[in-house]
């Protein structure tokens, strides 16, 4: 297997971890909010990112796992 699938294989967990990130500052947002207009796409935000995040950083984990101790 060459560099550039590995780095294929890391790429999803750097992403998941960024989206990771991303969805604990809408997060953030909904708990610090008093406007429910802003209350309530920062919830729906976070649900979508978090679901995308533990996605991404599964299908990553499975993958480099699957590569380096398979």
């Amino acid at each position: 297997m060459t560099v550039w699938q590995v780095y294929l294989f890391i790429l999803p967990i750097g992403l998941g971890i960024m989206t990771l990130a991303a969805s604990l500052l809408c997060l953030f947002a909904y708990l610090m909010s008093d406007d429910n207009a802003t209350r309530l796409p920062a919830f729906n935000w976070f649900k979508r990112l978090i679901i995308v995040a533990f996605l991404l950083l599964s299908m990553g984990l499975f993958m480099t796992f699957r590569y380096f101790w398979g």
